[in-house]
């Protein structure tokens, strides 16, 4: 142990990772970063470097880009001699080789209660279901997806506000205290690991950007749970003239439609109405319309006609 801590290699890419950090950088000695490879996007096709790689940069701490995880990573893990791997929103598959390498194995922090929502995206899908309560969960990993013995389990309330933004955050802040005091407790040998109940598992698959679009045939709480769970990735949006228009800001309506579903009840300088299914009618206060700036509804209705039933 370097200065009495124990020794944590480290998974993980995202910038839900990088209060986990903070907090284990304090505690333990991070000996090395795995995160995945930069990546090229945007209209310039610019390199986007992950969130998790500019900390260890920024932090001095050692950190590898492997593309895959082959002997060559293994190697140099086995050179940091950790006592426990962790893995927080890595986004790939870690094989036998690699998480049995340290001494107390490697665990994963997952942000759902499992088995429910195992995948890639858990707190999005279980706003987009409607959930009121997820939480967090820390297992052991094991060959199965999200299917490993669960060494600890901290529920958390999705507020009827909650976007996935605001969830993660608060997720990140809550998970990465109980993550420290889970693996001293592992460390320690005071805690037990339990197996999951397999046959109650529930799945959440990854978002994709096509998901995004509105079916005005469903309700307006279906509408407005995707609003929150798609919020800020990857949007959700309507077509009019065939022109994409992504939703910013939005609320369900106290008010009943009288309407074709996708009709525009009304447009004000504070906001559109729009029927949707079961009677229903969301208010949007803001858009994104694609190629300009975000704006109200009305003021784009100045220049640009919407069509009658949003597609």
């Amino acid at each position: 142990m370097a200065n009495g801590k124990s020794g944590i290699v480290f998974f993980g890419t995202s910038e839900i990772c990088i209060p986990f950090l903070e907090l284990l950088k304090s505690e333990f000695d991070i000996r090395l970063i795995i995160t995945q490879p930069d990546s090229f996007g945007g209209r310039k096709k610019k390199i986007i470097e992950p969130a998790v790689k500019k900390y260890a940069a920024g932090n001095r701490i050692k950190f590898i880009q492997p593309k895959k995880l082959n002997r060559e990573t293994a190697s140099i893990i086995e050179g940091t001699n950790p006592t426990i791997g962790v893995v927080i929103s890595y986004g790939k598959f870690i094989p036998g080789k690699i998480f049995r390498i340290p001494e107390f194995n490697t665990i994963n922090v997952h942000f759902s209660l499992l088995p429910e929502l195992r995948g890639a995206a858990p707190y999005q899908r279980a706003i987009e279901s409607g959930l009121e309560l997820t939480g967090i969960s820390i297992f052991e990993i094991c060959k199965e997806m999200d299917a490993g013995d669960i060494w600890s389990k901290k529920e958390c309330r999705i507020l009827p506000e909650d976007t996935s933004k605001s969830l993660s955050e608060r997720m990140a802040a809550q998970g990465s205290v109980f993550l420290v005091e889970t693996l001293k407790e592992i460390i320690s040998g005071e805690l037990s690991k339990n197996p999951q109940d397999h046959s109650s598992a529930t799945y959440a698959k990854a978002i994709s950007k096509n998901e995004g679009m509105i079916d005005w045939e469903r309700d307006s709480a279906e509408i407005f749970n995707k609003f929150r769970s798609f919020f800020p990735w990857p949007g959700i949006s309507f077509l009019s003239w065939d022109k994409k228009i992504t939703i910013k800001n939005m609320k369900i309506s106290d008010e009943k439609g009288a309407g074709e579903p996708g009709s525009i009840i009304s447009i004000t300088k504070k906001s559109m109405k729009v029927a949707c299914g079961n009677n229903d009618i969301i208010e949007i206060f803001s858009i994104l319309p694609q190629g300009k700036k975000e704006m109200s509804p009305y003021i784009y209705s100045l220049g640009n006609k919407f069509e009658n039933r949003l597609k």
